[in-house]
């Protein structure tokens, strides 16, 4: 349904769980052997469906044009579609990640509306409990990547990852704990809901360390909503969102190359898609072409 796309499975033994990847290549795929980006786009089955056909959009935009790339979404089949909100909590939180008491109080009016039951709501909060990004990030570095490259022609120094909510914290603990495969990430509202989060952990280790390490380009998007937002959760996420900015401009790693932007007049529910533009228009927007919205900083 997805022009472009071929879809499979995976099994990881890394997570013990089984996966679903769909691979959408951009429009003239296989007209040259030059070898393309590729982008790791996370919560495929709400996802997919808006993030693939905006991307293959923008590549054909005649005045920002966009450099191609093949972008890898990876999701879930079966049982863990079904109940990919507790799923997600193995895969995309990072382990040690504080529990979020928060996330807590803001699904239990889902229960009591019956959209969600009482057995979902305790595995959700269950598998908040026992999160385990680190593997879920294996899985994509030493099973999956190499399937891509095996199989599609892409550049192997010009991969990114893009993350939103939850997904936005994996791709923040990729980043702030040092994976060597990525050079692009996009984080947008990420789910960090805690002061003492293992991203900040993490960064604050590798910048006490003088990490020389040169890191990923990183772009950061949030909806100016989520700061005044009438749900507690979504102001705690503004506040330490603020707080991760604050701490890259007053230590950035060296080399780091940043950039953000504040998605206007969206929700959190609301915000993937401007949220994926954004990242797509800063990391891969063909040169001399730069968006004017970006609010940028460098080391």
């Amino acid at each position: 349904m997805i022009p472009a796309t071929r879809a499979f499975t995976l099994r990881s033994e890394i997570v013990d769980g089984t996966f679903a990847i769909w691979v959408t290549v951009p429009p003239g795929y296989g007209a040259d052997d030059s070898a393309l980006p590729v982008v790791y786009a996370l919560d495929g089955n709400t996802q997919l469906a808006v993030t693939a056909p905006t991307g293959a959009l923008m590549m054909l935009h005649e005045t920002s044009p966009i450099r191609p790339f093949v972008q890898v979404t990876i999701g879930y089949l079966g049982d863990d579609a079904r109940n990919f909100l507790r799923v997600r909590n193995r895969d995309l939180v990072p382990p040690g990640e504080p529990f979020a008491h928060q996330m807590a109080a803001h699904l239990r009016p889902r229960v009591d509306r019956g959209v969600v039951s009482e057995d979902q709501y305790a595995d959700i909060l269950a598998d908040l409990r026992v999160a385990a990004g680190d593997r879920f990030l294996e899985f994509i570095e030493y099973e999956l990547h190499p399937r891509i490259v095996d199989r599609w022609r892409v550049d192997v120094q010009d991969i990114g990852l893009f993350g939103y909510s939850y997904g936005g914290l994996f791709s923040m603990y990729a980043f702030a704990s040092g994976s060597p495969l990525f050079t692009m990430i996009g984080a947008s509202s990420p789910g960090i809901l805690s002061p003492e989060s293992e991203v900040f952990r993490h960064y604050d280790r590798r910048v006490a360390e003088g990490d020389k390490t040169s890191p990923p380009r990183l772009h950061l998007t949030i909806n100016d909503s989520e700061t005044t937002s009438p749900f507690p959760l979504y102001r705690d996420l503004s506040q330490q969102y603020l707080a991760l900015v604050d701490r890259i401009r007053r230590a950035p790693l060296p080399g780091l190359h940043a950039t953000a932007e504040v998605i206007q007049g969206e929700t959190h529910g609301t915000g993937i898609v401007d949220a994926y533009r954004s990242f797509v228009r800063s990391c891969y927007a063909v040169r001399g072409h730069d968006p004017s919205t970006e609010i940028a900083w460098a080391s």
